[in-house]
């Protein structure tokens, strides 16, 4: 075959055809026996990290729920404690008054007591 020259080089005609058979069976080997086993890696990994990604969306939706009914049991809790506070204040109030209610009684029973021993004494007293 021919050579020809283009833009200054030269260029062998039954090269480039061969070249380019050779390049044909490369492209053809390499599609039967890498592309095939190239695309089932990607397609696996592509599987893979939707399978990942389904996944985290799960765990993203069960930690939304956890900390929603966190948030209910604390906001429960606070209301709880509030309510046993008052209570607790309440019954606190009641045991002071009653407290003090029975202190008066006992302190108008003392008073009762010593006026009336005095009586008997000053009765007695004047009685000797």
């Amino acid at each position: 075959m021919g050579d020809i020259t283009l833009f200054g080089l030269p260029i062998s005609l039954g090269t480039m055809v061969y070249q380019a058979l050779i390049f044909t069976v490369l492209v053809f080997i390499l599609k039967k026996l890498v592309f095939k086993k190239l695309v089932g890696v990607l397609d696996s990994r592509k599987q893979h990290i939707e399978n990942h990604l389904q996944l985290t969306e799960q765990y993203k939706q069960e930690a939304e729920r956890k900390l929603e009914l966190s948030t209910k049991i604390l906001n429960q809790a606070r209301k709880d404690a509030k309510e046993i506070m008052k209570k607790s204040e309440n019954e606190a109030k009641s045991i002071i008054f009653n407290a003090k209610v029975e202190a008066k009684e006992i302190l108008k029973e003392v008073k009762e007591e010593s006026f009336r021993s005095r009586s008997f004494m000053h009765k007695d007293s004047k009685g000797a």
